[in-house]
């Protein structure tokens, strides 16, 4: 037999919680905050043996089965990601906003064999009735027909030693991309990414017995950023049901949390909590995220704290661990997401895919042992997005002579204006540079002369006033003419997805006629 497909496969993929297990068993692996209670490995490691033989006795799963679930953060979605995993199926976990039609779109896609669900959702899976899934299981006391009880499961009287034969490019589970238009793609995570992502976040210096609170939902990349690595690694994640600001700072002091990822918007509502003037968050060497630039006043509310606090960059098809700034580098590149990570190629490429030199925009390239394995059912989409060897992430990136890095837009968001190429993310960092803004989106609208025009939506800070005079002086001094939006409307609030990212299209489809 080829050497290469012996190493590539082995029960070591999907079973090393089991080998924890074996070797760190009385160590913490997960705090359950739905719960209320602490899981060691050994315990872990059990709950999803029994939850493997269920699917694989009782429902007759088998290898490339899905296996979909719909719920927040609990111990319920790792157990059924690992017992899944264990029997060669693949998880899919759905977007908790979702509406009944959006979910049901979904399961379209992925035709999943078994479906677990939440308390709250029931009444949006009784809405499924056309959509052909064979199990239901709830957790909880609502259900709806002929659905499981999850502790069923958990209460098998067997357990699956022995895990179904695996490759390192077999699927383990399915995410949805974070796109906000059309219906969602669904990313291939192979057992290949995950792994090489785990050692690709020592970057990031984590060791055996850390500790992090996973706030992010575990249906989006950013749920798994450090979640899966530090169970690779023996860590703790502490799972926290629902984004709830002032019981991370619980945690942190309580469990001395060791470092923290968080979403741009968790960031600012944890500062803007009353509790974060006293809580001691001398436990954390370093709080990190990704998804937008990082503003001076979270920076500064962290500094006072004698916390650091760190941009990243990461991305459903590649990591997501793909650039880190590294601590040290913090104050004096503000604003940068670093350099790229251990084990990653890239380069920044003109129109003609050319490379640029520095300081000079261009579209992000990367090349990694940590891809994705293509879109799930779309291989039309997956050509378009990894070309010549490369994947075409759409983000427009500069770098500096130190070979810093820098997110200016979204090669889809340009606004064409005459001959120029403006990147709205790049107003939007200045205009909420201002003392008085709270939020900016901007976006182009048609013109007659231009052909397009960028238009500018702003959420003030609670009790300011500003006029739409004063926002174009602001801007005069800081950016060329033709970048300065020439329509400017107040809104109350911008819609997001869970994972912080503005919801761009609708907003245009709404404001972005000329009025």
């Amino acid at each position: 037999m080829d050497i290469k497909i012996i190493a590539n496969q082995g029960y070591w993929i999907n079973n090393w919680i089991a080998r924890h297990a074996e070797i760190n068993p009385n160590h913490v692996a997960l705090i359950d905050e739905k719960s209320d209670k602490r899981f060691t490995y050994k315990v872990f490691s059990e709950r999803i043996d029994r939850i493997a033989a269920f699917l694989k006795k009782e429902f007759k799963l088998r290898k490339g089965d899905r296996v979909a679930m719909i719920s927040w953060n609990r111990i319920e979605v790792l157990d059924i990601l690992f017992a899944t995993a264990k029997i060669g199926g693949i998880f899919a976990p759905i977007n908790t906003r979702y509406t009944s039609r959006e979910i049901k779109e979904y399961l379209t896609l992925l035709k999943p064999k078994v479906l677990v669900y939440e308390n709250e959702f029931t009444e949006k899976v009784k809405e499924l009735k056309s959509v052909k899934c064979k199990h239901f299981v709830h957790m909880g006391d609502e259900r709806i027909d002929h659905s499981v009880n999850f502790e069923d499961m958990i209460n098998c009287k067997e357990k699956l030693d022995i895990p179904t034969l695996v490759d390192l490019e077999d699927p383990f589970m399915i995410l949805q991309t974070g796109g906000t238009t059309g219906s969602p793609k669904g990313a291939i995570i192979p057992y290949r990414m995950i792994f090489w992502n785990a050692m690709i976040t020592i970057r990031d210096l984590i060791v055996p017995g850390e500790v992090t609170v996973t706030c992010v939902p575990l249906f989006h990349i950013g749920g798994y950023t450090y979640t899966l690595p530090l169970l690779f690694w023996k860590g703790t994640n502490i799972l926290m049901h629902r984004w709830n600001p002032e019981k991370l700072l619980e945690y942190i002091e309580k469990e001395k949390v060791t470092f923290q990822f968080l979403v741009p918007t968790q960031l600012k509502t944890l500062i803007e909590t009353p509790k974060f003037k006293t809580a001691d968050l001398t436990s954390v060497r370093w709080f990190t995220t990704g998804g937008a630039p990082l503003t001076k006043d979270i920076v500064d509310a962290f500094l006072k704290k004698g916390v650091l606090v760190k941009q990243g960059y990461g991305l459903t098809e590649a990591g997501p661990g793909v650039f880190a700034l590294d601590p040290k580098d913090a104050l004096q590149k503000l604003g940068s997401i670093g350099k790229p990570n251990l084990l990653i190629d890239v380069k920044v490429v003109n129109e003609k895919g050319e490379e640029v030199k520095p300081n000079t925009a261009g579209e992000l390239l990367l090349r990694a042992p940590s891809l994705f394995g293509g879109y799930w059912n779309n291989p039309e989409e997956t050509s378009k997005s990894i070309e010549g060897g490369w994947l075409h992430t759409g983000d427009i990136v500069k770098y500096d002579e130190d070979g810093f890095f820098y997110i200016i837009g979204r090669k889809k968001n340009v606004i064409r204006s005459g001959s120029e190429s403006i990147y709205p993310e790049e107003i939007e960092k200045i205009l909420v540079s201002h003392p008085k803004i709270q939020e900016a989106v901007v976006f182009g609208i048609p013109d007659e002369k231009w052909g397009e025009v960028p238009k500018a939506l702003i959420v003030l800070k609670k009790g300011e006033e500003i006029s739409r005079e004063e926002v174009i002086k602001y801007c005069e001094d800081k950016m060329a003419k033709y970048k300065i939006p020439k329509a400017i409307e107040f809104v109350d609030s911008i819609p997001k997805t869970p994972a912080g990212k503005v919801l761009r299209e609708k907003l245009i489809e709404k404001y972005g006629k000329v009025k």
